[in-house]
């Protein structure tokens, strides 16, 4: 039986909505900062949760939340997530997604009501991000995910995570190319921690100035960017 982390009650996940957080096993990239890798592996901790509990908590709860964000790993990966997305709204909550965009056709063919999409880097960085598919495919991929978000009309935002050696300025000038027209992006700092590869634990944080820096790039641009 699938198993899935839980935080049953978050104020930042989904904007405008008192949520709970669904955590997805799996992931189809190797960030070497990521601070989730209990959740790329795709192996269940002892915490983890089955969709009978959650279900159930989630008709407890449904008169006291707004919403629902379902994240991980990266939820696409699941071929049943479709059906979890509709037992969701049957209770009558807004469903929001996060995704890395590296799977642009099962995105285009779920019902969800917000995106929030990773734009990890540059296309011509995300080589150092570790993807487990045909990298040669990938560049089309981001770009084909960024196109039917704006299409699509559902209500969604971009963001980065600023990571040392990872995020440039010239990255960052080439990600606002690449979303030119967006009236919101969120840019937030890499911090130390718990990550994937050891050695990232200890890697320092941007400086502020730096992301201060990258902000109004963004808004030179036209782009209102909520630094976290």
């Amino acid at each position: 039986m699938k198993r899935y982390g839980l935080n049953k009650t978050t104020l930042i996940d989904y904007p405008g909505k008192v949520a709970a957080t669904i955590f997805t096993r799996g992931c189809n990239m190797r960030c070497p900062y990521c601070h989730n890798p209990e959740l790329i592996s795709g192996d269940a901790s002892p915490d983890m949760v089955d969709w009978n509990y959650i279900l159930e908590f989630l008709k407890k709860r449904a008169h006291l939340l707004g919403g629902v964000c379902i994240t991980g790993g990266e939820p696409l990966l699941h071929d049943d997530l479709g059906d979890r997305i509709t037992e969701i709204h049957k209770l009558g909550l807004k469903v929001k997604i996060d995704t890395n965009g590296t799977l642009p056709d099962k995105l285009r063919n779920i019902k969800i009501d917000y995106i929030a999409m990773d734009l990890k880097t540059s296309l011509d960085s995300y080589h150092k991000l570790g993807y487990t598919g045909d990298s040669s495919e990938l560049p089309g991929r981001i770009k084909e995910s960024i196109r039917y978000i704006r299409e699509s009309g559902i209500p969604h935002h971009f963001r980065t995570t600023v990571v040392p050696d990872i995020v440039t300025e010239e990255d960052i000038q080439k990600i606002i190319d690449m979303i030119e027209g967006e009236k919101i992006f969120v840019l937030q700092g890499f911090r130390p921690g718990v990550t994937l590869a050891p050695e990232w634990s200890n890697k320092p944080a941007p400086e502020i100035k730096m992301l201060e820096s990258m902000k109004r790039q963004f808004e030179q641009r036209g782009i209102s960017c909520n630094l976290r």
